[in-house]
């Protein structure tokens, strides 16, 4: 089962994901980014204790970064370095070297070097 949490802290809002975030759970996650996007300028998504992933939690991170560079807003990932987080990432081709779009080319989540995990 899936655990998604919105919270303020510090003036920004932090969603935290954890259980199991699969496409089941997605209109839950689009929803509570969206809202978490509304209101706050800053967004912190943390994924440190997901038990089990798919694609689906990456796309939606990722529509939620470009969503916010379009309204001039922030959204920063903690837990990346969560070993099956960033397994995902790197087997799906999302790390990448430069931004897939104007607006988040240089603040892309997703940038890493070429010695990505």
């Amino acid at each position: 089962m899936a655990d998604i949490r919105q919270a303020k802290s510090k003036g920004r809002e932090v969603v935290t994901v954890s259980g199991l975030l699969t496409v089941k759970n997605a209109k839950t996650l689009k929803a509570t980014l969206s809202k978490a996007l509304q209101n706050a300028s800053e967004i912190e998504v943390n994924v440190e204790h997901i038990d089990e992933i798919d694609i689906t939690l990456a796309q939606l991170i990722c529509s939620a970064h470009r969503t916010a560079a379009g309204m001039n807003k922030q959204v920063t990932i903690t837990g990346l370095e969560q070993e099956r987080f960033s397994r995902l990432l790197v087997q799906s081709g999302f790390f990448r070297h430069i931004g897939c779009h104007d607006s988040t080319r240089k603040s892309c989540l997703w940038l890493h070097s070429q010695d990505a995990p």
